[in-house]
């Protein structure tokens, strides 16, 4: 069998049904011509709480329609789909059902093993529907049921860019995060609201005709309508609680009190009636969030349980078949909840043993994940254990077949394991660390590695004489001993690498090293990735050591055949190679990782974001500025759809280089967002490692991103704490404070105190042998020499950069500088220009010119007064747009009409203009445009 058939067997065919409503249904005119305007406008929302006829509305509706006008597509969404893959598999599915061969290539593409970014893949179906003239209406049923945002992401993507033969329906009971102003405001959306789905006074005076077949005064209506606010589930129930001859006293009385109150009603009035065994059943499977035969038989330890179902489903006691043959159903779920309330207050003591069995036939029948919640909430800790070990098995590779949502999940699971379960369990303990080392607490992972290791350190002494030299079982039953405590060992290393006395993972190392097998290459691999980071960041500040242990870890990688692991370890090795200034090995290594990734057919593998991530910021640095955000934002695609153990750092680092890529770009806006998620993604993780990284990769850029923002006051505040002690004790953490530190010292015109702080970083740097860090501060000796007037001692230190930069390419760590830094490179080279042609100085040069227009006679005439020069970063598109409007005198307000934004986001961008530009008010920054010739450049 195929993947793809594979695949459609395992998708649940009931969620491609329309609903057939049991039972009279009251004629609502006015909701039918509301929705066949749906079909003039390609995105309709249909949003209100439960029990307001969404699902009946859109079933009736729907099926009311012309046959194939439009075909009508209809998936029921649950929480499960909040996986992107598992998602669009439905929908695709469901538009394939329609026309069965025209979207199958595009489902294949999903299914495959190493699938395209969904966002490609949804972009071939935009343009398989617009050659086409059939028109399909995709209905999404359940909508609340989705938080992924990658999915409300990628379905705005979809929205927006839908074709005339597509039309899509959400419904919903709360609004999705999709960009509803904007539909609106281009009259792109259709909504239908809770208001618009009340029940009128006279649809409820019908439903009590039609429906329950009673007679009641216009004003016992007017009351019922009220008090149940047009809610149609709490008519039905209503209706359900009358008695057979039932008053207009008696409706009111039962009308009255909210949702609680008919749940509680529901509970009391409508299970009460049935019989003890129908009680007992529908209690004991309300844990359930779906019903089969074998599973409730398994809850109940009994036999019979499909002629319940159906008899249930006969009585329309809010059961619902969710397939044709009638093997699964479902609870309403105000129904369910009421079950579950009664089953918790009467009966809580049976409540572990229920679960336990539901947890027994979840694992028997491979659905491990439903397992594993059942048995936590049975409170069954070993066997929850004897599960999670199952799962545990993937992670030899560095992968486990689970994302970030899986990650927390798992994390909540493990958390509430008792101690002695976990520390029982060597094995165990090893893999929750391997799993969670990037989200848990540093003390829970210390205490697994603590138990794991005295496990296993005793159980090898057992293996040998009093003597602990010659082993007492066979040689390969020892290793393997051995092997297991080398393993925890190794993963201790790597963690302690990432804190910030990364040094003590250098001495962890070596006692791995004696304890693993020579065959054991992955964990060697492992060795060598920790012994990368300590050497690098540590005291030992040693760039070329450091990145020979990661080299030497991808090739143990791929020797042991772990792709996923190889090209991990490629990706660490060239985010530290960056800093020493290796660019041309980083652009090299990592289209060699990207290759490792690809399969043939070009498909490529989620892994491939990490060294893509980097290879953009090489990219980046060379002044490549378009591809490098279309191959950092692809980059942050992928990352969220890996499911290696490193996968949120993946997803971090890449809004970092989104970040820088931004700022180069001078957009402000993009950058300050990829901050926010660089700092959302941080949150989720544990302290140490979460600091690591900030201090990593942020401190520098978060100064820059301030001071471009005209954030001066945040810049100074942070420098001031600084000052009072508030250092980070890691070397390398507090030399990228220093960098930072004497940025803004920069800004504020302090040029000494810079000075003073990069001497001492620059020494180590230079003993590191980090040259791209080398680069960095003697461009800002650079400047700060320049600001004193010591023009000589400037040439110094940026001849030095130059020397330094031009054999790997060098250009935006000069151009970030400004144009001080510019009117430095032109006398550099006016001096070089006299021993012959300085083609590395021409390069830089030109790259300083906005839109390459900026004038060499100015530079000329900027070498002589840049001390006084602000920095200045390049203006937006539509900061330029302002600048033109402001130079003309136009007020914030008539630059918003202009633009049609807010007149918030017009001070925003005339904050970032004057920022940009060095100046105060408007005529500084008329004068300094036209100095700049900047208006030129907007027509």
């Amino acid at each position: 069998m195929d993947a793809l058939m594979l695949t459609q067997n395992q998708l649940l065919a009931t969620k491609f049904h329309v609903p057939v409503t049991l039972g009279r249904l009251i004629s609502r005119p006015r909701l039918t011509a509301l929705l066949n305007e749906s079909l003039n406008r390609p995105f309709t929302l249909v949003s209100a709480p439960a029990g307001f006829g969404k699902t009946t509305l859109l079933s009736t509706w729907s099926q009311s329609l012309l046959p194939n006008h439009p075909r009508v597509a209809w998936v029921s969404l649950e929480e499960e789909d909040n996986d992107p893959r598992q998602f669009w598999t439905y929908v695709l599915t469901a538009l394939k059902m329609q026309q069965p061969n025209r979207f199958t290539e595009v489902l294949m593409q999903l299914q495959s093993p190493q699938p395209l970014p969904i966002k490609y893949i949804l972009a071939a179906l935009i343009n398989l529907l617009a050659d086409g003239t059939d028109d399909f209406l995709l209905i999404l049923d359940d909508y609340q049921m989705i938080t992924e945002q990658e999915i409300h992401t990628i379905l705005a993507y979809l929205i927006e860019h839908l074709p005339p033969q597509l039309h899509i329906i959400l419904a919903t009971r709360a609004d999705p995060p999709l960009p509803l102003p904007l539909l609106r405001a281009s009259q792109q959306a259709l909504e239908v609201r809770t208001d618009q789905l009340r029940c009128t006074v006279e649809e409820t005076r019908t439903f009590f005709e039609k429906v329950i077949g009673i007679q009641l005064p216009a004003e016992t209506i007017q009351e019922v309508a009220t008090r149940t606010e047009g809610w149609l589930v709490g008519l039905q129930l209503l209706g359900l609680s009358l008695p057979e001859h039932a008053s207009s006293l008696t409706l009111l009385e039962r009308a009255s009190g909210d949702q609680r109150y008919i749940l509680d009603y529901l509970t009391q009035e409508v299970l009460q009636r049935q019989s003890q065994e129908v009680q007992a059943f529908l209690l004991s499977t309300s844990i359930l969030e779906r019903l089969s035969a074998s599973l409730c038989d398994a809850i109940m330890e009994q036999s019979g349980s499909q002629q319940m179902l159906e008899q249930l489903e006969q009585a329309n006691l809010f059961v619902t078949a969710l397939d044709s043959k009638c093997q699964w159903y479902r609870y309403h779920a105000l129904f369910a909840e009421a079950l579950s309330y009664r089953l918790e207050q009467r009966h809580a003591d049976r409540l572990s043993s229920l679960h336990h069995r539901a947890s027994l036939w979840y694992a028997e029948h491979d659905q491990t994940t439903q397992a594993i919640v059942h048995a936590f909430k049975a409170q069954q800790w070993n066997w929850a254990a004897d599960l999670l070990e199952r799962e545990s098995l993937h992670l030899t590779s560095l992968t486990w077949g689970a994302g970030q949502r899986a990650l927390v999940m798992l994390k909540k699971w493990i958390e509430q394991l008792p101690e002695e379960v976990m520390h029982a369990r060597p094995a165990l303990c090893l893999a929750c660390t391997q799993l969670l080392w990037t989200v848990a607490h540093h003390t829970k992972l210390d205490g697994w590695l603590d138990a794991a290791e005295a496990s296993l350190s005793a159980l090898l002494l057992t293996q040998t004489h009093e003597d602990a030299s010659v082993p007492t079982l066979a040689p390969q039953v020892w290793q393997e001993r051995a092997n297991r405590l080398g393993e925890v060992i190794t993963f201790r290393a790597v963690v302690r690498s990432h804190e910030e006395d990364a040094q003590v993972a250098l001495p962890l190392c070596q006692q791995a090293l004696a304890l693993l097998s020579p065959d054991n290459l992955a964990a060697r691999a492992f060795v060598a990735w920790a012994q990368l980071r300590a050497l690098y960041a540590s005291p030992t500040n040693n760039a070329v050591a450091a990145i020979e242990s990661g080299l030497q870890s991808g090739s143990l990688a791929q020797a042991a055949g772990k792709t996923a692991l190889t090209i991990g370890a490629i990706g660490a090795t060239v985010m530290y190679m960056i800093g020493a200034g290796r660019l041309h090995e980083v652009q090299q290594l990592t289209q060699q990782a990207r290759q490792l990734g690809t399969q043939p057919g070009g498909l490529v593998s989620p892994d491939v974001c990490w060294p893509a991530i980097w290879q953009a910021e090489v990219l980046r640095e060379w002044n490549k500025l378009d591809a490098a955000l279309e191959l950092v934002e692809e980059a942050i695609s992928l990352s969220s759809q890996t499911t290696t153990i490193v996968s949120i750092g993946y997803s971090l680092f890449g809004y970092v280089v989104l970040m820088r890529i931004a700022l180069s770009r001078g957009e402000l806006g993009r950058a300050s967002s990829a901050l926010q998620e660089f700092e959302h993604i941080k949150m989720h993780m544990n302290q140490p490692l979460a600091l690591h990284y900030h201090s990593l990769f942020t401190t520098v850029d978060q100064v820059r991103l301030w001071f471009a923002c005209g954030e001066r006051d945040r810049a100074l505040r942070w420098a001031e704490e600084l000052d009072l002690g508030a250092q980070h004790r890691a070397p390398f953490a507090r030399e990228r404070e220093e960098v930072a530190y004497a940025r803004v010292r920069l800004a504020t015109q302090q040029p000494v105190l810079a000075l003073e702080r990069l001497e001492l970083v620059l020494q180590r740097a230079r003993a590191g042998q980090r040259w791209g860090h080398v680069i960095e501060i003697r461009l800002l000796q650079a400047r700060a020499h320049q600001m004193c007037h010591e023009i000589s001692q400037a040439l110094e230190a940026l001849s030095e950069a130059v020397r330094l930069a031009e054999p790997e390419g060098f250009i935006r760590s000069f151009v970030e500088e400004g144009a001080p830094m510019a009117a430095l490179l032109y006398s550099l080279r006016e001096e070089q220009r006299k021993a012959g042609a300085t083609p590395y100085l021409d390069t830089l040069l030109a790259a300083f010119s906005q839109k390459s227009q900026m004038q060499e006679h100015r530079l000329k005439q900027a070498a002589g007064h840049t001390t006084s020069q602000p920095h200045l970063d390049p203006l937006s598109e539509r900061e330029l747009e302002v600048l033109q409007l402001l130079v003309e005198g136009a007020s914030n307000q008539e630059i918003a009409q202009a633009l049609v934004i807010a007149r918030d986001t017009v001070k925003r961008h005339v904050s970032h203009i004057f920022s940009k530009l060095g100046v105060q008010n408007r005529i500084q920054a008329e004068r300094q445009a036209r100095e700049l010739r900047l208006l030129d450049e907007i027509h």
